[in-house]
């Protein structure tokens, strides 16, 4: 859902109101919001303001939520919910520390909250904290802690509480799977019971994107023991049983008046796309994070369950690595770009859920995104001249694929196909998935990769695409797009950042190793009465953080 006009960006406003419309599902996410206690009217008006909307179209806006909000049912107390996600396993924790997977994502949503919270376009807004605001260079923040929040257990939230959830992070002894993102952090600090200062190795704009994702939750000062979790959350522990399943009751001093709507939530992992989607249509569930692309036309055509479709910056790669011959050659990577049909990508492989990609990590819908790059279509003419000019007119490549990489077997096909046409022969290696990720993935010269979303442009540009960056799966290798990472980092300023990210793209684009024709939605299926989910581009079902928003309508 996008409060901003479509032309305007922050930092600029608009004179007259814009003309937005409002989905279904805009209108209840609207609605939760407006009428449930999350942001009343005036707030909604401040929110709109502060991204340099102007009064006019601020007040119309605000206005059309809150018409938006009478309109649509108000949210029922009660019931109990049962949600399954698609991984289980028995190192499932309550620790955000050690948080893995997306079943470790949903539970510490359900039981933690963070300082921020993202919305619909992964921008941070207050949650435990009520403001964020940094310094001239963003190298030091203060945060102002929202008043009145207990835990589970009945402690009120404090500063102290802050200090330890973020630097329990940056002992090597706990082990977290977040040290990398908590070693730009220098020190985090008390400043009285309600405010919290974090200062910073480097300039990073985006440290509350970071603290609103999942391992940046909030945990009592102290906490070693994990096996239950006294958090802040909508939801107290009642059973906790890793690869099994856990069950939270209603936490009635929960700081949201008025939410979680549930009496209980159970949880669990169905591994298998075909039995979770059969507990679905069974009604044994009543939300299914995750169902295989073949399936969706299936859900589509019935009455009681519905797709939950997420906009995401996620996809699948074909990677060229530079470091060794064929593909230190740019013009040969320039012919594979030109031989994919985007759209066709998108309708038959994607089945529509999906955009189209343009050889570099933003998504089309992304504000960042440069639309002064021409949009890659299928060009047999300029694959032939590309492949001409690297004297490889008759080019015989392996191309390793697999079922790990989501989608990259029938891309490999599509490519074969289309490589033939030119001259040029392509062998599909079919990899089975166990193994492939450490013995494919970075070792063979043309390979499928993956990548699924990140709260942060910079948090993907960093751990993928730096010269010295761990996962730099193609080995490319750009001291300019370097210095365009680290910029980019530093700045706060919206143009100024878009200006950096517009030439991260072009370079990208241009010169770059990996064929992305398309980004991947999250797809997900819920039952019909299911209300109140939200959209958040870093997974499916809101984020996979949709605990105190979601409710069923009996």
């Amino acid at each position: 859902m996008s409060t901003r006009p479509k032309d305007t960006q922050p930092g600029e406003s608009k004179v007259d109101a814009p003309a937005i419309e409002l989905t279904p599902g805009d209108r209840e996410a609207l609605a939760g919001h407006l009428s449930t206690g999350g942001m009343t009217r005036r707030q909604a008006m401040k929110w709109l303001m502060a991204m340099g909307i102007s009064a006019v179209a601020a007040n119309s806006l605000a206005t059309r939520w809150s018409e938006a909000a009478e309109a649509t049912p108000k949210p029922k107390r009660g019931g109990r919910m049962r949600v399954a996600g698609q991984t289980s396993s028995v190192k499932e924790s309550l620790d955000p520390t050690k948080y893995t997977c997306s079943t470790d994502y949903a539970r510490g949503f359900t039981f933690f909250n963070g300082l921020t919270r993202l919305d619909g376009k992964a921008q941070a807004q207050p949650e435990l904290a009520t403001s964020f605001e940094p310094n001239a260079d963003a190298t030091r923040w203060v945060f102002k802690l929202r008043k009145g929040v207990t835990f589970h257990d009945g402690k009120t939230l404090d500063a102290d509480d802050v200090v330890y959830s973020i630097m329990r992070h940056k002992d090597p002894k706990v082990g977290s799977a977040a040290k990398g993102l908590a070693d730009l952090i220098s020190e985090v600090k008390a400043d009285g019971k309600d405010t919290v200062i974090i200062s910073l190795n480097g300039s990073n704009g985006d440290l509350p994107i970071l603290l609103g994702t999942y391992h940046f939750l909030m945990v009592k000062n102290g906490t070693t023991d994990f096996s239950t979790a006294i958090g802040t959350g909508p939801y107290k522990v009642k059973e906790f049983k890793p690869g099994i399943r856990s069950i939270g009751v209603r936490n009635e001093n929960y700081f949201l008046e008025g939410r979680p709507y549930m009496e209980e939530q159970e949880f669990f992992g169905i591994a298998d796309d075909a039995a979770r989607l059969n507990a679905l249509y069974s009604g044994d569930v009543h939300m299914v994070a995750s169902i295989a692309l073949a399936s969706v036309a299936d859900v589509e055509k019935r009455q009681d369950v519905k797709v939950v479709s997420t906009k995401a910056p996620r996809f699948t790669s074909l990677v060229m690595m530079v470091d060794r011959p064929p593909f230190n050659n740019p013009d040969l990577r320039l012919a594979m770009k030109h031989l994919f049909d985007r759209e066709k990508v998108l309708k038959t492989i994607m089945k529509g859920h999906g955009q189209l990609g343009n050889d570099h990590l933003f998504a089309p819908d992304d504000p960042y995104y440069n639309a002064s790059l021409p949009q890659r279509k299928l060009d047999r003419d300029k694959a032939k001249y590309h492949l001409k000019k690297a004297g490889m007119e008759n080019a015989k490549l392996e191309l390793h694929v697999s079922e790990a990489a989501y989608a990259s077997v029938e891309l490999g096909m599509l490519l074969q196909s289309e490589a033939a046409r030119v001259g040029c022969t392509i062998e599909l290696k079919r990899e089975p998935s166990d193994g492939y990720w450490s013995n494919i993935w970075r070792q063979r010269s043309f390979h499928a990769g993956e990548w699924n979303a990140r709260p942060t442009n910079d948090l993907l540009l960093s751990i993928g695409f730096m010269s010295n960056a761990k996962w730099n799966e193609s080995q490319y290798k750009n001291e300019r797009l370097d210095q365009l990472i680290n910029e980019g980092r530093a700045t706060v300023d919206f143009a100024k950042r878009k200006q950096i990210y517009g030439e991260v793209q072009k370079i990208l684009y241009e010169d770059g190793c990996n064929v992305v024709p398309c980004f991947t939605n999250y797809i997900g299926a819920v039952n019909g009465k299911v209300r109140g989910l939200t959209h958040c581009k870093t997974g499916g079902l809101g984020g996979y953080n949709f605990a105190d928003t979601a409710w069923l309508d009996t």
